[in-house]
């Protein structure tokens, strides 16, 4: 285990970071028992918790479902799968507590897992050499992390309620706003967070508190060899998102020098080197916590996919998401989820910061 992997783990009861990753479909949902055998013949994991049901409304499912901690001291691996039915599609949700396996990893095991015909998940680079820019520019980023502290507080939302807030987007929308910048995909998501961000102070806060919005957005440090390995193969990047971004060509431009100097200087096979340290020493795992709180981490964002369309006993795939369960004072979390039919970008935040489920609306309404 690395120190990621022990810090993970070192939250117990209900503050564990757990992680779900659910695809939704169209048509006849299989029974449990189905899924079960299916899960049990392809076995890319060790035996986990078991397949479940679940049924009523399916994003009100979801939520409780992920916020249900695991017995991290049971002996049993810190995984499970549900099937949660009710209305006109049903919805799978693999579940892993994070000590145990990273969102790309997981959606390497549901694409093995789940398909009628069998696939991968996320592109994962092959390693190669870091350069010396990319290990400064690693080391910038993690001295930074431990010393942040933001004074970018979201307008509290009431205690009570959704603390899970979504929108899907077409993949053709994003693809005609890459193509039309030259850009990836992904930087157009980054973008257009920028200004849904943006929108949402000018909507939410007064002018003079307004502030810079500093994303650390995961990168995963998995290689094709390792896209089943148990663990957390990944790191992050700080991104910082001006608060006066109003139009497409500056939050582009913004993120474009950011990410591109992330790829130019190799910044992922930097991090990948750092992830090699063992997570033997106490001091380690408390300077990692230190670093997953709201005021040195408010926001993570992470980007994951699965490329290949697929059915599951013969229901089309329609879309799909990671959530993480965020407990409160823990880092408010940001998804995008690729299908090949359309994007989905998912908030989750504590009960004080609830106010921003409302992001994946404004994102939504700029790539509208």
């Amino acid at each position: 285990m690395n120190l990621l992997d022990r810090t993970f783990l070192s939250y117990s009861g209900s503050d564990q970071p757990v992680i779900t990753f659910s695809v939704d479909y169209q048509g006849d949902a299989p029974s449990v028992e189905m899924i079960g055998r299916r899960v049990r013949e392809r076995a890319v994991l060790p035996p986990g918790s078991g397949v479940f049901h679940a049924h009523g409304d399916i994003d009100e499912e979801t939520e409780r479902i992920a916020r249900t901690p695991f017995d991290v001291v049971g002996g049993q691996a810190l995984w499970d799968l549900w099937l949660i039915t009710g209305g006109d599609r049903f919805r799978i949700c693999l579940r892993a507590h994070h000590g145990f396996m990273d969102g790309v990893g997981l959606s390497h095991v549901a694409a093995a897992l789940l398909p009628d015909s069998p696939g991968e998940g996320d592109r994962l680079p092959p390693a190669a050499k870091p350069t010396m820019r990319g290990l400064g520019r690693a080391f910038k980023d993690l001295a930074a992390l431990l010393t942040h502290r933001s004074p970018w507080a979201p307008t509290p939302g009431p205690d009570a309620g959704a603390r899970l807030g979504y929108r899907d987007v077409p993949m053709k929308a994003l693809r005609a706003k890459a193509d039309n910048y030259g850009v990836s995909v992904n930087d157009v998501n980054l973008a257009a967070l920028g200004l849904a961000f943006s929108d949402w102070q000018r909507a939410r806060v007064s002018e003079p508190a307004r502030r810079d919005v500093v994303l650390c957005v995961a990168i995963s440090t998995r290689t094709p060899q390792e896209r089943f390995q148990l663990g957390n193969r990944l790191a992050v990047h700080r991104l910082r998102l001006s608060r006066s971004l109003t139009s497409w060509e500056e939050a582009i431009s913004l993120v474009r020098r950011q990410t591109n100097r992330v790829r130019e200087t190799r910044q992922r096979d930097a991090l990948r080197l750092a992830m090699k340290v063992p997570g033997t020493l106490r001091p380690g795992v408390r300077l990692f916590r230190a670093t997953l709180t709201a005021q040195a981490t408010p926001f993570t964002v992470s980007s994951v996919s699965l490329p290949q369309h697929h059915t599951l006993f013969g229901a089309e795939m329609c879309a799909a998401g990671m959530t993480l369960n965020v407990f409160e004072g823990f880092p408010a979390y940001i998804s995008f989820t690729r299908t090949p039919d359309n994007l989905r970008c998912a908030a989750v935040a504590d009960s004080a910061r609830r106010a921003l489920l409302d992001v994946p609306e404004h994102w939504a309404r700029r790539l509208a």
